[in-house]
């Protein structure tokens, strides 16, 4: 009887542990993205370029063109236009998509389809971070033959 009980201590001791611990696990990756909950649609509200040591930080004016990027399960989608449906001062349409890769901070874009068809095939690693409802998307694109080598931060506010 006197085993039984001590049996039945340990292993309620042994639980509080296994219960501690999850929960103290479950606090440090608490800070991380899941990656389902990157599943859905971001407007842009704030774009930056670094290039060498000069930044251009571009606002979004909602007034003259939007973009949005969208995600489901595996695959990326984004859109970029003018408002005046190409015919004002500045045309403007930019589309890709293709599929990523995402562990809840380090983030990767296989770019299959691009309105600009030099981009295409190309892998872009990035790090997003996911605050309430914005995502904040750092990274290096980097296309020598392109002349391309910039770090962008964008950040977008989730709508769906």
């Amino acid at each position: 009887m006197i085993n039984l009980r001590n049996q039945m201590l340990f292993a309620l001791a042994t639980s509080g542990l296994v219960f501690s611990c999850q929960n103290s696990t479950d606090k440090q990756n608490a800070d991380l993205v899941k990656p389902n909950s990157l599943t859905g649609t971001y407007k842009l509200i704030e774009s930056k370029t670094i290039k060498g040591k000069d930044t251009v930080t571009a606002f979004t004016d909602s007034s003259q063109t939007e973009m949005f990027k969208m995600f489901n399960d595996d695959h990326f989608s984004f859109f970029n236009h003018d408002k005046q449906k190409g015919k004002g001062k500045a045309p403007l349409f930019v589309a890709g998509g293709g599929t990523y890769s995402f562990d809840g901070v380090k983030y990767q874009e296989r770019l299959q389809y691009c309105s600009m068809r030099d981009w295409e095939s190309n892998k872009f690693d990035f790090e997003l971070r996911i605050k309430g409802d914005t995502l904040i998307q750092t990274g290096e694109e980097n296309l020598p033959e392109l002349g391309v080598k910039h770090t962008i931060v964008e950040t977008y506010l989730k709508v769906k």
